[in-house]
C-alpha cells in the first residue's frame, strides 16, 4: 500500500511541473480533493480517450448549467 500512495505522490508531482491542463485544472477547481473527486466522478459516467481528454472535459464544463429537469417535481411524477 505505501508504493501505491508513493507512485500516486510522484505523478502528482510529475504532472504538476510538467502538465499545462492539470496545472489549469488545479487553478479552476481549488484543492486536489475536489479536482480528483471531479475526475472520478466524470470517469464514472464517460469514456476518455485519453488523460488530455479528460482534462479538457473538466475544463469546458460549466459550473453554472441547470437540469433540465426540476427534481422535486421529477419525484411527484413518479
Amino acid at each position: 500500500m505505501y508504493l501505491l500512495t508513493l507512485l500516486a505522490f510522484s505523478f502528482h508531482q510529475i504532472f504538476e511541473l510538467t502538465d499545462g491542463s492539470y496545472k489549469a485544472c488545479r487553478k479552476k477547481f481549488g484543492s486536489k480533493r475536489y479536482l480528483w473527486e471531479r475526475l472520478r466522478g466524470a470517469i464514472q459516467f464517460f469514456i476518455f480517450d485519453s488523460w488530455t481528454t479528460l482534462l479538457n472535459f473538466l475544463l469546458e464544463q460549466r459550473e453554472d448549467i441547470k437540469m433540465g429537469v426540476d427534481l422535486l417535481s421529477f419525484n411527484k411524477i413518479i
